[in-house]
């Protein structure tokens, strides 16, 4: 497994030069189109193309830039492959237009995932495009030295803006699709949370603090949909660029750093040459580390822009590294980190992927549909992370009740384009070349997926970790575990 490779998905790199997606352009058709920079169009015969908007209905293609371009007349009925982000799918297209060296094309037919997996890349997408400001003067302002602007979009989607006389932004608030993000410029500070379930829908207008549940760890999807919404929308900088600065920031901040437990062990930092004085690793990213320091450090021992090299444990592996000191409190010091011996990047990365894809799980409501496998009792719990990263499981109570302990029934672990299920009382391990496997459906599509011979020792090993690192209710841990042989 390419644990670097693995590392780059789930932080989202974009290769160097690659330019970041465009804001939509609101066009007034059957469809909504929305502009894209990152889709790609490839055919047996040629490609790739670049997808350059797309919509429900269907997408359209550049020719520019090829030697010889193939022949697309109106009324072709094609199959392509496309790239959306992360996502690969193959459809069958119908040439309806051609403009110079743009191609536009209808879905010639669209299978139900498919149909799933455009509409869940375009929401988000269209709701950005959606936003406008609108007159706020109905509103109550409790801020009278503030001036609020408010900010409306499709499914409820709303920004409010308090902003000094002299046009300062102060703080924000951003509700979208259920979910709350709340952002103070001055303090810096950054807040997400959820509508309770008991608040109803929310309508139109500032809702009751009271009936939002903030998140102790910000949700890792309220960040995503809520920086695709903000890039694909047309808010002036005023409104955008505070709000979405702090939602990358704290991204990065979570999803690209592990936050050691009291139960990792076989992490520290040696100081020096000598491998004599650990200190103990409080986080840990590719690009960063923070120790803790000790009680007894003298106040002048670790200073803000210090260098310091030294080598870092990882099991039973030291990696060579270097550390500028970026801050230092009385109880931790941390800054930026180099690997000195790029060879052993691996072995880091090999630590961080699995640890990163787990403690970015957050549960979300578990599918109700029945299924003849539930035996009578048991409980389903659904875990959504980083990108396609999910956790589905169906729990059982042991026989007779609690001897025994729960038993797992059925549940998978997927991520990337890797898929570990349970089936009948037996691991089974897929791939999944699309990278198209729905969190709520309990069936694997027969189409995506490929079965493989046996389930890689390396793969399950990933499982485990990941499962180690998860907020996941005791039961579910213990079924996983020992699943997985943990």
């Amino acid at each position: 497994m390419g644990f670097q490779d693995l590392l780059n998905w789930i932080t989202g790199r974009r290769p160097p030069g690659e330019p970041t997606p465009a804001a939509a352009a609101r066009e007034r058709r059957r469809f909504q189109r929305i502009d894209l920079s990152d889709g790609v169009l490839t055919t047996d015969e040629a490609g790739p193309f670049p997808v350059t908007n797309l919509s429900y209905g269907g997408l359209r293609f550049d020719l520019k830039g090829t030697d010889q371009p193939p022949a697309f007349p109106a009324g072709r009925v094609f199959t392509a492959r496309i790239t959306l982000f992360q996502s690969q799918m193959t459809v069958s297209l119908k040439v309806c237009n051609v403009l110079g060296t743009l191609v536009g094309c209808s879905f010639d037919s669209l299978s139900p995932a498919h149909s799933r997996l455009i509409g869940d890349f375009l929401k988000p997408r269209i709701i950005g495009a959606s936003l406008q400001e609108i007159n706020a003067s109905t509103l109550q302002n409790r801020e009278p030295g503030l001036r609020l602007r408010w900010f409306q979009g499709d499914d409820g989607a709303q920004v409010f803006l308090w902003q000094t006389l002299e046009g300062e932004a102060v703080k924000q608030e951003y509700y979208f699709l259920d979910y709350v993000i709340t952002w103070d410029n001055r303090q810096r500070v950054l807040q997400t949370g959820k509508m309770r379930a008991e608040a109803g829908k929310a309508g139109y207008g500032r809702i009751d603090p009271s009936a939002v549940a903030f998140f102790q760890v910000p949700s890792h999807r309220a960040l995503k949909m809520g920086k695709v919404i903000l890039e694909n929308s047309a808010l002036p900088p005023e409104a955008r660029d505070p709000l979405l600065n702090g939602i990358v920031r704290e991204e990065r901040r979570l999803y690209q750093r592990y936050v050691l437990k009291e139960t990792d062990a076989g992490l520290r930092f040696f100081p020096g040459k000598a491998r004599e004085k650990a200190l103990p690793v409080a986080n840990l990213s590719f690009n960063g580390l923070a120790v803790a320091r000790p009680e007894a450090a003298s106040p002048r021992a670790m200073e803000r822009g210090q260098t310091l090299e030294g080598e870092l444990q990882i099991g039973d592996r030291f990696l060579p590294v270097r550390v500028v000191l970026a801050y230092v409190t009385p109880q931790v010091a941390g800054g930026f980190m180099k690997v000195l011996d790029e060879s052993q990047g691996e072995v880091l990365a090999a630590y961080l992927a699995p640890r990163l894809l787990g403690q970015a799980l957050e549960e979300m409501p578990a599918p109700v549909d029945e299924t003849p496998f539930a035996p009578s009792g048991a409980r389903s719990y659904l875990f959504v992370g980083l990108h396609n990263t999910h956790l589905l499981t169906m729990v059982a109570p042991g026989p007779g009740g609690s001897p025994g302990g729960p038993r797992l029934v059925h549940g998978r672990i997927a991520f990337m384009d890797k898929v570990l299920s349970w089936e009948r009382n037996a691991l089974v391990a897929y791939t999944c070349p699309c990278g198209v496997v729905f969190p709520r459906d309990w069936d694997l599509p027969p189409d995506l997926v490929e079965r493989l011979p046996a389930v890689p020792a390396d793969l399950a090993e990933m499982c485990r970790l990941m499962v180690e690192a998860a907020p996941l209710p005791e039961e579910v841990r213990s079924v996983w575990a020992k699943a997985l042989g943990g």
